[in-house]
């Protein structure tokens, strides 16, 4: 049984970035859909007054932290996996991986401009990337059917997505059955952050993050071992 990290009632795999690679890579020869996401503070710190949300997340099929806090939150000192969360190795091998073996993608984003910041982060990655469409799904869930069947209408393998949680596990949990592609990747803000430049204001926003985040995970500790 493969090991797995828990932080605030969410359990996400304890796996270095080539085996999370070698998982992706069989999903692609997959006929379903399935989920791979990144988690990052933020997600958890907006999504622990979210009813199930953590059902949902148990549903999908690898959650790899997204941030070295999360690591340190559930003291593990593992060197490489360390480095691999920092540098974000694997998601740079997947989007490596879809360019060279010419994967079609569809990106999805909650806003406009969500989805302008995705489409340049992408760019600043790789020019040569094969897009085949996009979507915004609202929070009113308006525009799902739309974009369902755009994505089905396009011979996707790989829906890119940066919707905030709870909104992106909700949607999966309810319509990843709807869906014809090969992998579900929702990476959040990671990407963005990893191929945009970061400003002051990002940097100070991360500095309270942080600072919250610790408090919790202590207050949780706190209250399971009462």
């Amino acid at each position: 049984m493969e090991s797995k990290i828990q932080i605030l009632d969410v359990e996400l795999d304890k796996l270095c970035a080539k085996e999370v690679m070698k998982r992706a890579v069989q999903y692609m020869s997959s006929e379903s859909i399935n989920t791979i996401e990144i988690m990052t503070m933020d997600m958890m710190l907006r999504s622990q007054e979210t009813p199930k949300w953590d059902e949902a997340v148990k549903k999908l099929d690898l959650v790899i932290p997204g941030e070295v806090e999360i690591l340190e939150a559930a003291e593990i000192m593992d060197k490489s996996m360390i480095r691999d969360v920092s540098n974000q190795i694997f998601l740079k091998m997947f989007l490596r991986y879809l360019q060279r073996n010419k994967k079609r993608i569809f990106l999805v984003a909650p806003s406009r401009s969500a989805l302008v910041e995705l489409e340049s982060a992408i760019t600043l990655y790789d020019r040569h990337l094969i897009l085949v469409g996009h979507g915004i799904l609202s929070k009113d869930g308006k525009s799902n059917e739309n974009v369902i069947n755009e994505i089905n209408g396009a011979e996707v393998d790989c829906i890119l997505s940066i919707l905030p949680s709870p909104e992106q596990e909700l949607f999966i949990q309810e319509n990843s059955a709807l869906l014809n592609a090969r992998i579900w990747f929702g990476c959040g803000d990671v990407l963005k952050e990893n191929y945009m430049k970061k400003n002051r204001k990002g940097w100070i926003r991360r500095f309270f993050r942080k600072k919250i985040f610790r408090y919790l995970v202590g207050q949780h500790k706190k209250n399971e071992e009462v």
